[in-house]
């Protein structure tokens, strides 16, 4: 699993007009029927307006539990910076997600899944960019969608743990976040969630070689070809550190929980170690779980305590 990073219900809002956001996507809900059961689910929304795929997302909503407005968790998919899909969280094979993302649900959690542009036709910081439009076209139109614009959660899983902490990061880095779609607003969030994550390109290819012997090295190595230099040579060691979350973190940093694999060789457990000490150093509220698996371990998605951390986590720092 050395280049693969794994990867993957809705609140009831009032039915109305609908607005051109909302109809950017298809509402899998009987209320495109003209009924009034609310509009749970809404796929493929366009979040740019340019109608590729990369720019769209999958919204759901808790089910039975009020109008809202309702916290969101924005879960960015994995799959090495070259694969994966939003379909992965929302509807995929990959069970122990989806089961995920309905324990968010059944939690009060709304749940949103984005896609993002993946290698070969891509270079940081274009896929970080895509996320933060979706997360600033979500918090633009939160009240359209039912939800809270001030609780917000960004999560993501090996590569997507990456660009979601990315992301969280560097809200107020223009140069990073780009200018697609919705500027009106930042990408802005309250916590951070990092399932085997991948935090310090800078360090990759060393933490990869003391816990398991080595991975792939230098400008073909999936986080290599993500920033189009090599990251472990002098000259490409500057696009590497740019790339890293661990670069940008600070008191105004939101909190993180941090989960990973002490027998993960695609993103070792030294990458969140050292994630966490940096956000622990800079006074931000942190936390690690390392378990013994390895990258992509269903226990990351079904271990009860896992489960309640996760929850409880959010519910401190996002919810409540």
């Amino acid at each position: 699993m050395l280049a693969a990073c794994g990867g993957g219900g809705p609140t009831e809002t009032p039915t109305a007009t609908p607005t051109p956001a909302q109809t950017s996507g298809s509402e899998t809900s009987a209320a495109r029927s003209g009924t009034a059961t609310p509009v749970t689910e809404r796929v493929d929304i366009d979040v740019v307006g340019d109608g590729i795929p990369e720019h769209k997302l999958d919204l759901f909503l808790p089910k039975d539990q009020g109008p809202g407005p309702f916290p969101l968790v924005i879960w960015v998919h994995g799959g090495g910076w070259q694969g994966g899909d939003k379909s992965d969280i929302g509807r995929g094979e990959d069970i122990q997600m989806v089961q995920t993302k309905e324990l968010l649900l059944d939690h009060g959690y709304a749940v949103a899944a984005p896609n993002y542009h993946v290698l070969p036709n891509t270079k940081f910081p274009q896929p970080m960019q895509d996320v933060s439009a979706a997360v600033r076209h979500l918090r633009a139109h939160a009240a359209e969608y039912g939800l809270d614009s001030q609780r917000f959660a960004l999560m993501g899983d090996s590569a997507g743990g990456h660009l979601a902490s990315m992301t969280a990061m560097t809200p107020d880095k223009p140069d990073l976040q780009g200018t697609l779609g919705d500027t009106s607003v930042d990408a802005r969030v309250k916590a951070f969630v990092g399932v085997y994550g991948i935090y310090d390109l800078t360090m990759r290819t060393e933490d990869q070689k003391n816990v398991c012997g080595g991975g792939k090295p230098g400008a073909e190595s999936s986080h290599g070809r993500l920033v189009g230099a090599d990251p472990d040579s002098p000259e490409g060691e500057p696009a590497a550190r740019a790339a890293s979350p661990v670069t940008y973190v600070g008191p105004q940093s939101p909190p993180a929980l941090l989960l990973a694999g002490r027998q993960d060789c695609t993103a070792p457990y030294p990458q969140a170690q050292r994630f966490h000490d940096a956000l622990k150093a800079a006074g931000v509220p942190t936390e690690l779980t390392i378990i013994d698996k390895s990258h992509g371990d269903p226990q990351f998605f079904t271990d009860p305590a896992i489960h309640d951390q996760l929850l409880r986590f959010l519910d401190s720092h996002v919810k409540n």
